[in-house]
């Protein structure tokens, strides 16, 4: 009966015209019965779909969900498992101890390292098989993890190259991020974007390394340019770790060198001042090619402004160096943004364009100037 009732629930969504609607009227019909919160329709539903993501073997697909191909014998050696006459008792005491995958058995792994070199030929993506003999469960899953990584850098490389032509999706995402309240934004039927409010700094990080995607040209793979890592649907799982740069974006004649926070007060340079002037200086040191730091944040503070202005730092050997660092809100990186591919200009050279003109605004003024100096240069931007 309970299936009954979802196939046609599911029917009548199909047929709505309004299936914003139907679904607002579905979950008030059934919070008449619920003693809880209503948002936990959609969070629970949310958690229980970010839980199946994590296990790696599935992805989104629109509002739903889809097998990653590469894992399809592993779904169904899992699916054998669902029911079982073992005694729950041997089951938990089994699941504690660590259940068995369905890897750790040789031909069942056997069965994946095919499905994933099927992938691999589909789409044409070179590679080179180990030298290790496929001779146990443990040998075959570690040519499938040597194999993935190939296979998982060629998705991503066609992943960057569509976001061009995502530059709205973009452009909404800083919208979400710039006033960070947790909602979220239809942009058609199956796509709803939302930024967590807990995860708003790796979305903030996330969704500059698409802009500058977009923007692309760069001569760095696409996870090169990344500190932080991203799961098979190329959302972020955490944010960049503090021994580097947040996005490193490498250009013919000149690097960029992105940094971000959702830090907003005044121990905004205490936490960044240091560090961004750090990274941005280690590259200048280890590069030939001319380094430029960008820092984005939702509200530029005057001392961390007046921190990137006077832009020195002293390497190990007391030698002075000269950085060229400048502040952005997302509200101004994001007019720009989506500036540039209003007008058909999308190219580096334009970002860069407006860069030296936002540097070259700092001389003779002080940290609040200089950023009202920025702030009327985007107001002005024309192509």
């Amino acid at each position: 009966p309970h299936m009954l009732r979802f196939q046609t629930v599911s029917s009548k969504r199909k047929q709505a015209e309004n299936k914003k609607k139907f679904d607002a009227e579905i979950i008030e019909k059934r919070y008449e019965r619920y003693l809880k919160q209503k948002s936990n329709f959609k969070d629970y539903a949310d958690m229980n779909l970010r839980y199946l993501i994590s296990s790696g073997i599935v992805k989104r697909a629109g509002r739903g969900i889809a097998l990653v191909p590469e894992y399809h014998s592993m779904a169904i050696e899992l699916i054998k498992n669902v029911t079982s006459t073992e005694p729950l008792k041997e089951r938990l005491i089994r699941l504690c101890n660590g259940a068995d995958l369905p890897t750790d058995n040789e031909e069942t792994a056997g069965k994946v390292l095919n499905d994933l070199i099927s992938e691999l030929d589909y789409y044409n993506i070179k590679y080179v098989m180990p030298d290790i003999p496929l001779d146990s469960a443990k040998n075959i899953n570690l040519v499938r993890a040597s194999l993935k990584k190939d296979i998982d850098k060629f998705k991503e490389e066609q992943y960057a190259k569509q976001q061009a032509n995502e530059w709205q999706e973009i452009y909404e995402y800083m919208n979400l991020l710039i006033v960070n309240n947790g909602r979220e934004k239809e942009l058609g039927e199956d796509n709803i974007i939302k930024v967590p409010t807990s995860e708003a700094a790796a979305y903030l990080e996330w969704t500059l390394w698409r802009a500058f995607l977009a923007i692309d040209h760069t001569t760095n793979k696409p996870y090169e340019s990344r500190g932080f890592r991203i799961d098979q649907d190329y959302l972020p799982v955490g944010t960049a770790p503090g021994g580097g740069p947040d996005m490193i974006f490498e250009f013919n004649d000149y690097i960029i060198v992105v940094e971000v926070t959702m830090s907003t007060n005044s121990r905004q340079e205490a936490m960044e001042g240091e560090p961004v002037r750090r990274h941005v200086a280690d590259l200048v040191m280890s590069s030939d090619k001319p380094v430029y730091g960008v820092f984005v944040a939702n509200k530029i503070d005057s001392n961390t402004a007046e921190t990137f202005r006077i832009g020195v730092w002293y390497n190990n050997n007391d030698e002075k160096l000269a950085l060229r660092i400048v502040p952005f809100t997302l509200r101004q990186f994001s007019y720009y943004f989506k500036l540039m591919f209003e007008k058909n200009k999308v190219e580096p050279e334009y970002f860069l364009e407006l860069f030296h003109q936002c540097f070259d605004a700092k001389n003779g003024k002080e940290g609040p100037e200089w950023k009202s100096e920025i702030e009327n240069i985007i107001v002005k931007s024309n192509f």
